[in-house]
């Protein structure tokens, strides 16, 4: 079984998102960051933008958009805290 992290989106009205993904993009002031299970704990900016959660067993994407805020990851845990962030459906282009 491969390896995950354990997501939480949040915002300051609710939690709009948790679940296990195998990978994560997010929009960064300067760009995209991905982000994979064993990742250095680290904090970063969000911009506005994509927030991309990949699931590979059921081969699913979970995509948002937020508005800022920030990504914290820590031991195969994520967690994004935004002003805003909604639910993204069909085929996204960045």
């Amino acid at each position: 079984m491969a390896r995950t992290l354990k997501v939480e989106v949040v915002t300051p009205d609710n939690k709009v998102f948790t679940g296990e993904v195998n990978s994560i993009v997010i929009t960064a002031p300067d760009g995209e960051v991905g982000i994979l299970p064993l990742h250095a704990p680290m904090i970063a900016e969000l911009g506005h933008g994509i927030l991309r959660f990949t699931r590979e067993a059921d081969n699913i994407v979970e995509t948002f958009m937020a508005k800022g805020g920030y990504l914290q990851i820590a031991e195969d845990y994520a967690i994004v805290l935004t002003d805003s962030a909604s639910r993204v459906e069909g085929d996204v282009n960045v």
